[in-house]
């Protein structure tokens, strides 16, 4: 990845407030904002766990029809 494509990904992360940044001199240190990626990480955790479940579901309910054509 070319320095202006890390760049650039840092730009959107931090506009999308995923990151800080802090500067030293002349250098930019970016850290992750807990806080803000919390938030994604629950939102992901809940999807997964409510498609997962879904998914349980449906796979059950296709074994009872399947077991109710024998």
């Amino acid at each position: 990845m070319t320095l202006a494509g890390v760049s650039t990904h840092l730009r959107i992360l931090r506009d999308a407030d995923l990151v800080k940044e802090r500067r030293e001199g002349q250098r930019r240190l970016y850290s992750l904002n807990t806080e803000a990626t919390l938030e994604i990480k629950n939102f992901y955790d809940q999807m997964w766990s409510n498609n997962l479940n879904s998914l349980k579901e449906f796979v059950e309910n296709k074994k009872r029809k399947q077991g109710k054509r024998k």
